[in-house]
């Protein structure tokens, strides 16, 4: 036998002892002990030590123990050999260490479970799911149910609040008995945690006349999951090589792309570096503002022109000293830059330039 620290999850000691135990049960003054020939030893809980020994049933099936009380079920050997179910369930007294009146119980009892919150009161089980409600003080008492089982049962137990009782049998199935209204499994218990609710997006009338700026686009302080470093980033593919504009003029047609002469700008079948040659090495200018564009304008911008200078500013963005690791142009907060004239001067169509996005 042996003590386990619950808190430790490990054996704090280890009883040598006699007899083989089956069943265990804790009650108030004693630990009841249920061996495999059929009798009872009531242990000290401090020492461990028998303090009486109760021949119960030739075999014993189930036991429980509420209080001062121990109601115990089992088997009998009959005269032709068989064990049948004993059709008493014995009670024993743990104050006085006597025997009471046995509770009569004809359809056999194989199971039996004491009410946690009325501690005379018990239900006694067959196999079969006849089940009785007894009272300890008035064995004569019959108060009986029938579980609709399709097999043998094979347990019962009371929840800790005493408010369900659940039946189990031999094809694994369930039966929970109690008020589907009222019904609790513990006095004091947590409520249950469920998963935060996501808040729902906000609902947006989309249409032609709809502003872009009502999504919006987030803005980042630090590096992003998806900005892996250099060393794991790999380039496929290879730019083409850009003509020269001044070979555009002298190239004739063929059926396969067009042909023209050298300039001599290069070597014949000259390998280039394209890719290094299409990086673009500016950094990012703050834009100027309205007035001092006013200044060097000399006429009306169309809305075209506006979507190609923005189109070929951000086109060739890197950040001064930055690296490719870093968090893109693209998701910084834009810094508003002030004049004299205030905030009206700032030029917010060189971030935000389409008709739509104000």
């Amino acid at each position: 036998m042996f003590t386990i620290d619950v808190e430790k999850g490990a054996i704090a000691k280890e009883v040598p002892t006699k007899e083989s135990y089956i069943l265990m049960r804790r009650s108030s003054i004693y630990i009841c002990a249920a061996t495999n020939s059929g009798s009872i030893n009531i242990l000290d809980p401090s020492s461990f030590h028998i303090v009486k020994s109760w021949r119960a049933h030739a075999a014993i099936n189930d036991i429980d123990a509420k209080n001062s009380y121990l109601v115990t079920c089992g088997f009998s050997l009959r005269q032709q050999q068989n064990w049948v179910l004993d059709p008493l369930a014995n009670v024993f007294d743990l104050r006085t260490l006597t025997q009471l009146a046995p509770i009569p119980f004809h359809a056999g009892a194989a199971y039996v479970r004491m009410h946690p919150k009325m501690s005379t009161t018990g239900i006694v089980a067959s196999q079969t799911g006849q089940l009785q409600v007894v009272d300890l003080m008035n064995p004569n008492t019959v108060n009986v149910r029938q579980a609709n089982t399709s097999s043998y049962l094979s347990m019962l137990d009371f929840a800790p609040s005493g408010e369900a009782l659940v039946l189990a049998d031999i094809e694994c199935s369930i039966h929970l008995w109690g008020s589907p209204s009222k019904v609790r499994f513990t006095e004091f218990g947590n409520p249950t945690e469920f998963a935060d609710l996501v808040a729902p997006a906000p609902y947006v009338d989309w249409n032609l006349e709809t502003p872009l700026s009502t999504i919006g686009i987030p803005y980042y302080h630090e590096k992003l999951l998806s900005a892996w470093p250099t060393e794991l980033i790999s380039e496929l593919g290879k730019p083409p090589f850009r003509v020269d504009s001044d070979m555009l003029p002298q190239a004739f047609a063929g059926d396969i792309g067009v042909y023209g002469t050298n300039p001599k700008l290069i070597r014949r079948n000259q390998a280039m570096n394209t890719r290094n040659s299409n990086k673009g090495g500016s950094t990012l200018i703050a834009p100027k503002f309205l007035s001092e564009k006013a200044k060097d304008a000399k006429g009306a911008e169309g809305a075209q022109q506006k979507v190609g200078e923005a189109t070929s500013a951000l086109g060739n963005i890197a950040l001064a000293g930055g690296t490719e690791s870093e968090v893109p142009v693209f998701y910084h907060k834009v810094d508003i830059k002030y004049s004299k004239f205030g905030v009206e001067d700032f030029d917010f169509g060189q971030a935000d330039f389409l008709l739509l996005s104000r």
